[in-house]
Protein backbone atom coordinates (compact mmCIF):
# COMPACT_ATOMS: atom_id res chain seq x y z
CA UNK A 1 0.00 0.00 0.00
CA UNK A 2 2.78 2.59 0.83
CA UNK A 3 4.76 1.59 -2.31
CA UNK A 4 1.33 2.65 -4.46
CA UNK A 5 1.00 5.95 -2.00
CA UNK A 6 4.21 6.51 -2.97
CA UNK A 7 3.86 6.48 -6.58
CA UNK A 8 0.38 8.63 -6.57
CA UNK A 9 2.14 10.90 -4.48
CA UNK A 10 5.53 10.96 -7.28
CA UNK A 11 3.14 10.87 -10.01
CA UNK A 12 0.61 14.05 -8.82
CA UNK A 13 4.10 15.85 -7.81
CA UNK A 14 5.59 15.03 -11.63
CA UNK A 15 1.96 16.42 -13.13
CA UNK A 16 2.63 20.01 -10.80
CA UNK A 17 5.78 20.33 -11.79
CA UNK A 18 5.22 20.13 -15.58
CA UNK A 19 1.99 22.45 -15.42
CA UNK A 20 4.51 24.79 -13.06
CA UNK A 21 7.01 25.16 -15.72
CA UNK A 22 3.82 25.88 -18.32
CA UNK A 23 2.43 28.08 -16.08
CA UNK A 24 5.81 30.22 -16.11
CA UNK A 25 6.16 29.97 -19.61
CA UNK A 26 2.55 31.37 -20.30
CA UNK A 27 2.22 34.25 -17.86
CA UNK A 28 6.05 34.51 -15.75
CA UNK A 29 6.93 33.51 -12.45
CA UNK A 30 5.79 35.90 -10.76
CA UNK A 31 1.95 35.03 -11.53
CA UNK A 32 1.68 31.52 -10.56
CA UNK A 33 -1.10 30.37 -9.06
CA UNK A 34 -2.77 27.60 -7.67
CA UNK A 35 -5.57 27.67 -9.87
CA UNK A 36 -3.58 28.17 -13.12
CA UNK A 37 -1.61 25.02 -11.66
CA UNK A 38 -4.51 22.68 -11.07
CA UNK A 39 -6.30 23.94 -14.48
CA UNK A 40 -2.99 22.19 -16.31
CA UNK A 41 -2.36 19.25 -14.15
CA UNK A 42 -6.05 18.09 -14.59
CA UNK A 43 -6.39 17.67 -10.73
CA UNK A 44 -8.71 19.69 -7.82
CA UNK A 45 -7.68 22.20 -5.13
CA UNK A 46 -7.73 19.63 -3.08
CA UNK A 47 -5.00 17.55 -4.46
CA UNK A 48 -3.16 20.25 -4.79
CA UNK A 49 -3.17 21.18 -1.22
CA UNK A 50 -2.18 17.40 -0.18
CA UNK A 51 1.38 17.97 -1.47
CA UNK A 52 1.85 22.24 -1.08
CA UNK A 53 0.10 25.20 1.27
CA UNK A 54 0.09 27.67 -1.89
CA UNK A 55 1.88 27.98 -4.88
CA UNK A 56 4.84 30.21 -3.94
CA UNK A 57 5.81 27.09 -1.57
CA UNK A 58 5.69 24.71 -4.40
CA UNK A 59 7.75 27.15 -6.40
CA UNK A 60 10.09 27.17 -4.03
CA UNK A 61 10.49 23.83 -3.51
CA UNK A 62 11.17 22.66 -6.88
CA UNK A 63 13.45 25.53 -7.33
CA UNK A 64 15.71 24.43 -4.10
CA UNK A 65 15.83 20.66 -5.14
CA UNK A 66 17.00 21.62 -9.04
CA UNK A 67 19.28 23.88 -7.91
CA UNK A 68 20.89 21.62 -4.60
CA UNK A 69 21.32 19.10 -7.37
CA UNK A 70 22.98 21.68 -9.71
CA UNK A 71 25.17 22.32 -7.13
CA UNK A 72 26.06 18.88 -6.80
CA UNK A 73 27.18 18.10 -9.94
CA UNK A 74 29.03 22.08 -10.15
CA UNK A 75 31.21 21.01 -7.14
CA UNK A 76 32.93 18.02 -8.32
CA UNK A 77 34.56 20.45 -11.08
CA UNK A 78 38.16 21.10 -10.52
CA UNK A 79 39.87 24.10 -11.91
CA UNK A 80 42.90 22.10 -12.08
CA UNK A 81 41.71 18.97 -13.66
CA UNK A 82 39.42 21.57 -16.42
CA UNK A 83 42.55 23.46 -17.61
CA UNK A 84 44.30 19.76 -18.14
CA UNK A 85 41.04 18.71 -20.39
CA UNK A 86 41.46 22.11 -22.15
CA UNK A 87 45.09 22.07 -23.13
CA UNK A 88 43.96 18.42 -24.64
CA UNK A 89 40.98 20.26 -26.18
CA UNK A 90 38.73 17.58 -24.58
CA UNK A 91 35.71 18.00 -22.69
CA UNK A 92 36.20 17.60 -18.83
CA UNK A 93 33.63 14.75 -17.71
CA UNK A 94 32.48 16.45 -14.90
CA UNK A 95 31.28 19.13 -17.13
CA UNK A 96 29.86 16.32 -19.23
CA UNK A 97 27.48 15.61 -16.10
CA UNK A 98 26.93 18.99 -15.39
CA UNK A 99 25.59 19.46 -18.96
CA UNK A 100 23.86 16.29 -18.81
CA UNK A 101 21.71 17.26 -15.25
CA UNK A 102 20.77 20.76 -17.61
CA UNK A 103 19.63 18.17 -20.15
CA UNK A 104 18.01 15.92 -17.28
CA UNK A 105 16.26 19.08 -16.08
CA UNK A 106 15.54 20.83 -19.21
CA UNK A 107 11.84 21.80 -18.90
CA UNK A 108 12.75 23.71 -15.75
CA UNK A 109 15.92 24.86 -16.63
CA UNK A 110 14.51 26.27 -20.14
CA UNK A 111 11.75 28.67 -18.05
CA UNK A 112 13.71 29.78 -15.12
CA UNK A 113 16.17 31.10 -17.11
CA UNK A 114 14.24 32.38 -19.71
CA UNK A 115 12.64 35.95 -19.95
CA UNK A 116 9.57 35.02 -17.94
CA UNK A 117 11.85 33.38 -15.27
CA UNK A 118 13.88 34.06 -12.69
CA UNK A 119 16.79 36.25 -13.05
CA UNK A 120 18.10 35.87 -9.67
CA UNK A 121 18.60 31.82 -10.46
CA UNK A 122 21.02 33.01 -13.58
CA UNK A 123 23.29 34.92 -11.08
CA UNK A 124 23.38 32.11 -8.66
CA UNK A 125 24.85 30.11 -10.83
CA UNK A 126 27.25 32.59 -12.51
CA UNK A 127 28.33 33.60 -8.65
CA UNK A 128 28.57 29.73 -7.72
CA UNK A 129 31.05 29.47 -10.61
CA UNK A 130 32.75 32.55 -10.16
CA UNK A 131 34.00 31.96 -6.60
CA UNK A 132 33.92 27.40 -6.10
CA UNK A 133 35.47 26.97 -10.05
CA UNK A 134 36.64 29.85 -12.27
CA UNK A 135 38.22 32.62 -9.56
CA UNK A 136 40.44 28.71 -8.28
CA UNK A 137 41.53 28.57 -11.80
CA UNK A 138 42.35 31.95 -12.80
CA UNK A 139 43.81 32.48 -9.27
CA UNK A 140 46.19 29.43 -9.50
CA UNK A 141 47.93 31.35 -12.46
CA UNK A 142 50.07 33.98 -11.07
CA UNK A 143 51.23 34.92 -15.09
CA UNK A 144 48.23 36.68 -15.57
CA UNK A 145 49.15 39.55 -13.52
CA UNK A 146 51.17 41.06 -17.08
CA UNK A 147 47.96 40.54 -18.82
CA UNK A 148 45.40 43.67 -20.03
CA UNK A 149 42.14 42.15 -18.86
CA UNK A 150 42.01 42.53 -15.12
CA UNK A 151 41.02 38.92 -12.70
CA UNK A 152 37.70 40.06 -11.71
CA UNK A 153 36.55 40.88 -15.12
CA UNK A 154 38.03 37.79 -16.40
CA UNK A 155 36.46 35.56 -13.72
CA UNK A 156 32.75 37.28 -14.62
CA UNK A 157 33.52 36.87 -18.07
CA UNK A 158 34.11 32.97 -17.85
CA UNK A 159 31.43 32.56 -15.39
CA UNK A 160 28.83 34.54 -18.33
CA UNK A 161 30.05 32.93 -21.29
CA UNK A 162 29.51 29.50 -20.08
CA UNK A 163 26.05 30.39 -18.91
CA UNK A 164 25.12 31.72 -22.19
CA UNK A 165 25.80 28.85 -24.32
CA UNK A 166 24.15 26.68 -21.79
CA UNK A 167 20.91 28.68 -21.77
CA UNK A 168 21.10 29.25 -26.06
CA UNK A 169 20.97 25.36 -26.12
CA UNK A 170 18.04 25.02 -23.95
CA UNK A 171 16.63 27.84 -25.77
CA UNK A 172 17.67 26.40 -29.38
CA UNK A 173 16.16 22.92 -29.36
CA UNK A 174 19.53 21.09 -27.46
CA UNK A 175 20.68 19.51 -30.92
CA UNK A 176 23.52 19.32 -29.92
CA UNK A 177 24.80 16.14 -26.76
CA UNK A 178 25.79 16.86 -23.77
CA UNK A 179 29.51 16.13 -24.73
CA UNK A 180 29.60 18.54 -27.42
CA UNK A 181 28.37 21.32 -25.08
CA UNK A 182 30.96 20.74 -23.08
CA UNK A 183 33.75 20.66 -25.39
CA UNK A 184 31.97 24.47 -26.28
CA UNK A 185 32.75 25.36 -23.05
CA UNK A 186 36.02 23.42 -23.03
CA UNK A 187 36.91 25.68 -26.09
CA UNK A 188 36.83 28.94 -24.44
CA UNK A 189 38.84 27.84 -21.09
CA UNK A 190 40.70 26.30 -23.69
CA UNK A 191 41.82 29.66 -25.87
CA UNK A 192 42.54 31.20 -22.22
CA UNK A 193 44.78 28.64 -21.19
CA UNK A 194 46.14 28.99 -23.97
CA UNK A 195 46.97 32.40 -24.70
CA UNK A 196 47.02 33.94 -21.06
CA UNK A 197 47.88 30.43 -19.07
CA UNK A 198 50.85 29.50 -21.18
CA UNK A 199 49.58 26.07 -21.79
CA UNK A 200 49.91 24.43 -24.98
CA UNK A 201 47.79 23.59 -28.00
CA UNK A 202 44.80 21.32 -28.45
CA UNK A 203 45.04 17.51 -29.08
CA UNK A 204 41.65 16.76 -30.23
CA UNK A 205 38.30 17.45 -29.59
CA UNK A 206 36.36 14.48 -30.50
CA UNK A 207 32.87 13.49 -28.82
CA UNK A 208 32.01 10.76 -30.74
Amino acid sequence: MDTKMDRRKAKTRKALRKALVEVIEEKGIEHVSVSDLTQKADMNRGTFYLHYSNASEMLNEVRTEVWEGLVQKMAALDPHEYVFYAARNEPDPNMVRVIEYYAANADFFRVILGPKGDPAFAVRIKEFLKRNHIAKMVESQPNLAQTVIPKDFMIAYFAASNLSIIQHWLQSGMQQSACTIALMITHIVGSAAKHLFGLGPGMGGDCS
